[in-house]
């Protein structure tokens, strides 16, 4: 087909193939690193590995500096490098939402990729993620991206995991594919890259972590995103009050915030500008941000600011979408003044977080009417800001409520609840976990000190799965206490929320609901009656307390205490509020973060509720997660030695290698190493240094070198080759029945099958297909993974090869030149004997 004139100036590149069928076209712009793929309506109607398309998406992404994708003959191909931003509206794009209002755990895709990223980076490593980031898309629609991360330097990648059935082409169609391609280019315009990885891909967490470490780098040059709301002292005017005046008067009073409500056509701009003149009065250096909604009104303040002559300091003028662009890597406290027009737009994703972001000397926010169709306050926008600082830090400058803490103690044992490094076995926890007398505990202590007047506090209780919230639930209610569940999938969800945002409903329980985008500032108990290892989901549901409102001493914390196993020091015990503190001696509801007020009302009301104080007395706070984060397993250990886990297994049997920590799990065991001790380790078994960069070097260096004690590896290369998908995997079982075949046609023509003490001179034992798989495993595999060559995914059964030596030395594209090679490999193996 002719490509329109916007391709001038591209040079094509290559085109992307399914078998025989062309999906798309690669065009690389001339004399820069920039990449257009273009894809062909055949892309709708083909049957195709969508882990392909993300593979080979990827590796153009972090080849090249960007890289754009449209359709063929659509609109936007003529001028996507047009600087025209659309303005922010209130739609969304289909299938694009905001997750962190829905639920705080993870979605199956979210836990695998997660998994991998705390593998990579270790698990305080989630910091640096902002999940469910919202976006102005190129056709001004709101977008949900992910996770993002943003550098230090200003770049920033975004990663989405996708399962097939939302972001398959040929499932969802043009009009959805059209919205995921207008997002990914919003991001790239901006840019920043974007990442994907499906369903599939995400199980085989080796190829992940090597494929994060390789895109994303030193996780050290990004930017921490935890943060908590500060509150501005807010006044509200409407258009009864003279503004100017007032506005003054308020600063005097302290308060840095405004909303002015003042009809269209009554210079709400004129208003702004002279109290911008008023507060720079003879200060250097003024600088103000003014925030509008379209070019139009941009050019609107242009003309009205340059009436004073620069009379108003330095004044920069954005559209909300090209804040969007820049906010994140702006300081907070860089302007003095900062303006939002037209602010009953404030409530939509992306502007109320460039707000949320600034903290000005002062804000001012106008329009025309403070009512919104969806009933969103906008008070509560223009009341908070992100404040990037520590949990703890946050309490001490009283930005969040002081926290006191409960350790309520069953007597149900999870001494035997299987866990691995992120958290605990959930079937094994539900099992153990939803007995009636733990229930029936957790009930009576919130009866007793919340059950009756003054001390009829509002909580939220934590549970296991929906049945147990629901359990929780009815009771709470048996008990007198008013309570409902919630969970996703409840149809009076937002009934029940909104009774509980009333005052109508005392308690909610769920498992799964009530987040990171939900926000009930009078919640002041907080039941973790779900045990968890994973500090993310604790410090998550520990949040939904930890906001400041009237008339609230204290945030009240109650965590369930049950029997956890303890294996020579360190045990499972999960995270708790005094874990999260590094509180190491305990007093009920003594203060663990924060100061009481200096007439505490509540603690008078407690202390006449409990029958006796107990004394302090010490505790061990550390969960083994947190006190070994930073050690090594025995995988993490084989990856920096660049051998296999067999062979430090090996070591560790024949006691060559002593772990520093050997865990006790049931049947099996947790092994740890200090990374201190990888140098050691390496020198002792006098290892070369390898890192990722070698891979490539070192795998050629194998080849040839073609030193072969048996034909393994040779026929395992070529078994490989012959099955390997476009991935650059191979599906065990074929791989299997390939590898046999080679050996059983030697058989067959009663050839030399191998040297005579081979176990596959006897046929049967090939038959055997538990003693062949051992045999791959144990031998040629061990062979390519202790080098890091390859790598297995059980679940999946499936082989890989390393991400740079599929990507880089492209194992895929010369696979006939290494088939050569290896059969020439054979010819020269059988005339050695």
């Amino acid at each position: 087909m002719i490509y329109p004139p916007v391709l001038e100036g591209f040079g094509y590149l290559e085109s992307i193939y399914h078998g025989a069928v062309e999906l798309s076209r690669v065009y690389r712009k001339i004399d820069k690193n920039q990449i257009l793929i273009v894809d062909l309506q055949s892309i709708f109607n083909t049957e195709f590995s969508y882990q392909h398309y993300c593979l080979t998406q990827n590796l153009y992404m972090n080849r090249y500096t960007t890289v754009f994708r449209f359709l063929e003959d659509d609109p936007e191909l003529k001028d996507f490098v047009s600087e025209q931003v659309a303005e922010e509206t209130d739609n969304f794009l289909g299938g694009s939402f905001d997750r962190a209002k829905v639920s705080i755990d993870p979605s199956p895709l979210e836990y695998r990729f997660e998994l991998c990223f705390e593998e990579a980076y270790g698990s305080d490593a989630l910091k640096y993620l902002n999940r469910e980031y919202p976006i102005i898309t190129g056709t001004g629609q709101t977008g949900f991206l992910d996770y993002v991360l943003f550098g230090q330097d200003g770049s920033w990648i975004v990663i989405e995991e996708n399962g097939e059935s939302y972001h398959h082409p040929k499932l969802i169609k043009e009009k959805r594919y059209r919205k995921n391609l207008d997002k990914q280019n919003s991001v790239i315009a901006r840019g920043g890259k974007l990442f994907r990885w499906d369903g599939r891909a995400l199980s085989n967490q080796p190829v992940i972590v090597d494929e994060l470490k390789n895109y994303i780098g030193d996780i050290s040059r990004y930017i921490v995103q935890t943060s908590f709301n500060g509150e501005r002292r807010l006044a509200l005017h409407d258009h009864q009050r003279d503004h100017l005046e007032d506005l003054s008067r308020d600063r005097k009073l302290g308060k840095n915030a405004a909303l002015v409500t003042l009809p269209t056509g009554t210079g709400k701009t004129r208003i702004a500008c002279e109290d911008i003149r008023q507060m720079k009065s003879d200060q250097t250096g003024f600088l103000v941000l003014v925030l509008v909604p379209s070019r139009d009104l941009a050019r609107q303040w242009e003309k009205e600011i340059s009436t004073y002559q620069g009379g108003l300091g330095q004044v920069t003028i954005l559209t909300y979408a090209g804040a969007s662009r820049v906010f994140q890597t702006t300081n907070p406290r860089q302007y003095d003044y900062l303006v939002v027009d037209e602010a009953h737009h404030s409530p939509a994703p992306v502007l109320k977080r460039i707000i949320e972001h600034f903290q000005p000397g002062f804000l001012l926010g106008l329009t025309a009417t403070d009512q919104r169709f969806d009933g969103k306050k906008l008070e509560e926008v223009f009341s908070s800001y992100q404040i990037k600082m520590d949990l703890p830090r946050a309490i001490q400058d009283g930005l969040l409520a002081p926290i006191r803490a409960f350790r309520l103690e069953s007597n149900i044992d999870l001494s035997q609840v299987r866990f691995n490094q992120h958290d605990y076995i959930n079937a094994d926890l539900e099992r153990r976990v939803t007995v009636c007398s733990r229930n029936e505990l957790i009930a009576e202590c919130l009866f007793n000190f919340f059950g009756n007047k003054p001390m009829d506090k509002q909580g939220l209780v934590f549970c296991v799965n929906v049945q147990h919230a629901k359990t929780m639930a009815n009771l709470l209610n048996t008990k007198g206490l008013t309570a409902s569940s919630v969970d996703g999938r409840d149809p009076e969800r937002d009934r029940k929320i909104e009774e509980y945002m009333s005052g109508k409903l005392q308690f909610l329980c769920t498992c799964s609901l009530l987040t990171e985008g939900w926000d009930a500032p009078h919640t002041s108990v907080i039941v973790m009656a779900r045990p968890t290892l994973s500090k993310v989901l604790y410090m998550q549901q520990i949040g939904r307390g930890t906001r400041t409102a009237k008339g609230k001493e204290f945030l009240y914390v109650i965590d369930v205490v049950d029997t956890y196993g303890a294996f020579g020091g360190i045990t499972n015990r999960p995270w708790s509020i005094h874990a999260l503190f590094e509180s190491t001696a305990y007093q009920p509801w003594g203060i663990i973060a924060g100061t009481a007020p200096d007439e505490s009302h509540e603690m008078a009301v407690i202390d006449t509720t409990r029958e006796t104080i107990l004394a302090l007395k010490p505790l061990d706070i550390f969960t083994w997660q947190k006190a070994y984060n930073h050690y090594y397993s025995t995988e993490q250990l084989a990856r920096e030695l660049f051998v296999s886990t067999g062979t430090v297994n090996s070591w560790i049997g024949k006691r060559e290698v002593q772990p520093d920590l050997v865990i006790p799990m049931g049947r099996s065991s947790v092994t740890l190493f200090h990374p201190d001790r990888v140098p050691e380790i390496r020198k002792q078994k006098n290892l070369k240094e390898h890192n990722d960069n070698t891979i490539v070097e070192d795998f050629q260096e194998f080849l040839a070198q073609g030193d072969y004690t048996f034909s393994f590896k040779i026929f395992f290369l070529l078994s490989f080759l012959d099955v390997m998908d476009e991935n650059g995997e191979a599906d065990f079982r074929m791989l299997l029945e390939r590898y046999r075949r080679y050996y059983l046609d030697r058989h067959d023509r009663g050839i030399t099958v191998d040297r005579p003490k081979c176990l596959y001179n006897d046929r049967n034992y090939l038959l055997d297909d538990i003693k062949l798989k051992n045999s791959i495993l144990q031998n040629p595999f061990e062979k390519f993974e202790r080098k890091r060559f390859m790598s297995y995914a059980k679940d999946l059964k499936c082989l890989s090869f390393h991400p740079r030596l599929r990507d880089y030395y492209s194992v895929i594209k010369n696979r006939e030149e290494l088939r050569d090679m290896m059969i020439k490999e054979v010819e020269k193996y059988y005339k050695s004997f």
